[in-house]
């Protein structure tokens, strides 16, 4: 079993449709949540939910990991995230409520 350190995602800015926070987890891989958080940049409270997506799924209701309001100019450090294991073709993802604000940062490694 090998583990490979990964930046998932760097500044990458959330939408209000669900954005990859951690692309298809790859055939024969599995990937692990270290670190993931948000900073509001913006002037307003912005509203975020993370989502658990299956292989072939969306994001809802039924796979919401975690949602949380965040004042501007704060950061949401998510533990609820830190250890999820996700398996082929699993993604983890995220969206804001309203607006452009939301910036997100996830690190964690791929084990093959």
């Amino acid at each position: 079993m090998a583990r490979d350190p990964k930046n998932f995602k760097n500044t990458t800015q959330l939408s209000t449709t669900a954005v990859d926070i951690i692309d298809a987890v790859a055939s024969s891989t599995k990937s692990v949540v270290r670190k993931l958080s948000f900073y509001n940049s913006g002037t307003s409270d912005r509203s975020v939910t993370v989502y658990v997506v299956a292989s072939g799924g969306t994001a809802g209701t039924t796979n919401t990991l975690a949602v949380k309001s965040i004042p501007p100019k704060k950061t949401w450090n998510v533990i609820e995230a830190q250890g999820e294991i996700l398996e082929t073709g699993m993604k983890l993802q995220a969206s804001q409520d309203a607006g452009a604000d939301i910036n997100a940062n996830c690190s964690g490694a791929n084990i093959t």
